[in-house]
């Protein structure tokens, strides 16, 4: 069938895109994910339990173990998807499988309650930045898996000339991080009422889409310039890894606000902020999914505006 696929002509281009997208989705969610989760799901808790993240669990170099393998399945989902499709499609998948980790993992809180509470809230901010790190490492390699491709994948590259982008412009730059991190947290406060995986799995994702959109709408407003070519370039990346810091910050905040220590206890109550229940998981699931779409929305509605425009 691949095969098949790969002598498709020009004109079925469209039918052999549509074809790949289902085929690495159900790869990416039917494959990849289920064992992603059941590595996740494999650590267990300092208590013994079934509740864990990768570091604060039973053994935090199982877990690490853990998170790496739930990243490479997401590299292998997500560099087929940018080889085959597009790059916005293969972070997509990769999204696809580190939810699918997130939603294997054990419940935030009850993980606290198996190990000493100072002490996780640290190792939940230590996992988050391993895994902002893993999730620009996969973006890079998936980069330069899609190759040159160009277009609507330009706001998604991880490489020198997407630096260079950024670097151009750190004001604006440093006002999309910000964006990202803010927006993505207060929505997240909103929508998680508990610390059940599914319930972070979506409140990562909404509030990545929010922040996709609003930082899409900066973007638009404060264009990027990139030397090389001239042109305004866009570059979507800091606002992926505003939400992404949600995991490193989350935690921190929680250690300083006020009544911080008692945050088991408000946790069980239901009245801890979302962000404190959490996985960085959930987080970046969240970020490599929800953002591009919240993007992608944004372009749509720009084009309509463009198309209107040209038509009156």
């Amino acid at each position: 069938m691949a095969v098949a696929l790969a002598r498709w002509g020009a004109d079925d281009g469209g039918m052999k895109n549509a074809v790949w997208i289902w085929i690495v989705r159900v790869i990416s969610l039917c494959v990849l994910g289920p064992i992603a989760g059941g590595l996740m799901s494999s650590l267990r808790g300092a208590d013994g339990s079934v509740h864990s993240t990768a570091l604060v669990s039973g053994s935090p170099v199982g877990g690490l173990i853990a998170l790496v393998g739930v990243f490479v399945l997401a590299m292998v989902g997500g560099g087929l998807a940018s080889k085959m499709v597009s790059l916005r499609e293969g972070i997509f998948n990769m999204g696809l499988v580190v939810a699918w980790g997130a939603w294997g993992s054990g419940r935030v809180g009850e993980a606290l309650r198996g190990a000493p509470e100072s002490g996780s809230l640290v190792m939940l901010s230590v996992e988050g930045l391993v895994v902002l790190a893993l999730s620009l490492l996969g973006m890079v390699i998936l980069t330069k898996t899609s190759g040159d491709k160009g277009g609507g994948d330009d706001c998604v590259r991880v490489n020198r000339s997407a630096f260079k982008v950024i670097s151009s412009d750190i004001p604006t730059s440093a006002m999309l991080l910000g964006v990202g991190l803010a927006v993505s947290m207060a929505v997240v406060w909103l929508q998680v009422q508990s610390d059940l995986s599914g319930q972070a799995v979506w409140g990562g994702f909404v509030g990545a889409v929010v922040a996709g959109i609003l930082g899409g709408m900066l973007l638009k407003n404060h264009s990027i310039k990139h030397e090389r070519s001239g042109e305004a370039e866009l570059s979507l990346v800091p606002v992926m890894v505003g939400v992404l810091l949600g995991a490193v910050a989350g935690p921190m905040v929680a250690m300083v606000m006020p009544g911080g220590g008692k945050i088991l206890e408000a946790i069980a109550s239901g009245d801890a902020p979302g962000w404190i229940m959490m996985s960085s998981l959930a987080w970046a699931g969240g970020a490599l999914m929800g953002t591009p779409i919240g993007y992608s929305w944004v372009e749509s509605s720009v084009a309509r505006q463009h198309v209107q425009s040209a038509s009156a």
